[in-house]
């Protein structure tokens, strides 16, 4: 439920100021955290066993796919 909201906001929003990702990935952080039986576990850890990546990864996944997209013609710019 809350991978979708953070998604659509790294998409939209671009943060580029260090403290306002930060403020993303910690809410990303508490999520993982409520999931039972990973609040022992690393932040790292804890993203490896739901099969995520870091938010910061994730923004610069789409942002290469987005620049692919622009490059071969299968979204256009006007």
């Amino acid at each position: 439920m809350v991978t979708p909201q953070l998604e659509y906001c790294i998409q939209v929003w671009n943060p580029n100021l260090n403290q306002d990702m930060g403020k993303l990935e910690k809410v990303q952080r508490r999520a993982t955290k409520m999931i039972q039986g990973y609040k022992d576990l690393s932040y790292k850890e804890m993203l490896k066993a739901c099969g995520l990546t870091t938010l910061e990864k994730r923004r610069g996944r789409g942002h290469l796919i987005e620049a692919y997209k622009i490059i071969t013609g299968k979204e256009s710019i006007q």
